[in-house]
């Protein structure tokens, strides 16, 4: 494992791209729709206490993965707990990662046969979008990363259309008074936030490979958390000021209902046209996934692409699940609990079990 990391070190510019990736995807595109419910005019609050909570958890990410700077994080399960349960908790690590990647497979499909390809078996474009995935999850991470990079532009792009929506009539009395949903809805609406920034476990992951990954890690996590936060909230708030509640209770991705008001002589239909260009930072999730999926395995340089391969073919098979909504709904609630799980307690009961037992890497070596 030190080898490869050694040959595939990424800079910490290029980590700074890799979680933006990873956390931006689809549920962007329905994420003021699912807050709306909750938190009405106040979405935008939850998603900055959402950003919050993030950076409080990216904080114990790294105090965790500094005692343990060359071990990814389901080798420190096993070096915090023991080998055995460090296993145990590595199946709940490795299904986590399976089933947040075919349930952002499936809502990607959902996405394309709805507004894009409605005569298109859903198959066809789950095992087209798998085969790009794989492709590009098998290589080094290097090559993940430059890809992450210039894929980013993509995002940007997604903000230059938004300021043309501006032209459109805005009503800022949608998201007034503040705070009038109250402290008990705004925090509902933050865990669906929350849940739609997931993608910024991955660090676990990504950190080993990060040259000189001691000095200024959190610092480049910290500030992809800042443009994360910032990002959602500028498309939930501006969402918020164009619709009513009632409209955005009737959209399942308001985002692009609000670039379908966009219309020019030349062009016309810019949700369209932005949609099939999204479609890139969309897979860049799975990827990451396919990715953390792999190598929680544990399997080498040699088997890892074996493995990709592998867990590619079982997020095909989570997609021929019959998806209508009340399935969806109920995978999806599952899926969130095991999250919760994976991505907030067990970092934080390990940092807090090698603090307490004085276990670090230079200990495990004496």
């Amino acid at each position: 494992m030190e080898k490869e990391m050694t040959k595939n070190q990424i800079t910490k510019f290029q980590l700074f791209f890799l979680l933006i990736q990873s956390q931006i995807g689809v549920a962007l595109l329905s994420l003021p729709h699912a807050v709306e419910k909750s938190a009405n005019g106040d979405g935008w609050i939850s998603t900055i206490i959402a950003g919050v909570a993030v950076q409080v958890m990216l904080i114990v990410y790294w105090q965790l993965l500094k005692r343990f700077p060359a071990l990814v994080y389901t080798e420190i399960t096993k070096k915090v707990v023991g080998r055995f349960l460090g296993k145990f908790l590595n199946i709940f690590i490795y299904m986590n990662f399976i089933l947040v990647g075919g349930l952002a497979t499936i809502l990607f499909i959902k996405l394309i046969n709805l507004w894009l390809l409605p005569l298109t078996p859903g198959w066809i474009i789950s095992a087209l979008i798998l085969t790009a995935c794989m492709y590009l999850a098998v290589s080094d991470i290097k090559i993940i990363a430059r890809f992450y990079v210039l894929a980013t532009s993509l995002i940007l792009l997604l903000w230059f259309t938004s300021v043309l929506s501006w032209f459109t009539p805005k009503d800022y009395q949608y998201v007034l008074p503040i705070g009038s949903s109250g402290m008990k809805n705004i925090l509902l609406g933050s865990n669906n936030s929350l849940l739609a920034m997931l993608g910024f476990e991955a660090l676990l992951f990504f950190f080993p490979f990060v040259i000189d990954n001691k000095k200024g890690v959190l610092k480049t996590v910290s500030m992809a958390n800042l443009f994360i936060t910032l990002f959602y909230t500028y498309f939930i708030f501006i969402t918020l000021i164009t619709f009513s509640t009632d409209q955005l209770m009737q959209m399942r991705e308001p985002i692009l209902n609000l670039l379908r008001g966009i219309s020019y002589n030349m062009i016309d239909r810019v949700d369209l046209i932005f949609l099939s260009v999204w479609m890139v930072p969309m897979a860049t999730s799975i990827i990451t996934y396919l990715f953390a999926a792999s190598k929680s395995l544990n399997l080498g340089k040699k088997n890892y692409s074996k493995a990709v391969v592998l867990n590619g073919c079982i997020l095909f098979l989570i997609t021929l699940i019959p998806n209508d909504d009340a399935i969806i709904t109920l995978f999806n609630q599952y899926v969130s609990y095991l999250s919760y799980v994976v991505v907030f307690l067990i970092p934080t009961l390990l940092l807090i079990l090698s603090l307490l037992m004085k276990k670090h890497e230079m200990s495990e070596s004496r």
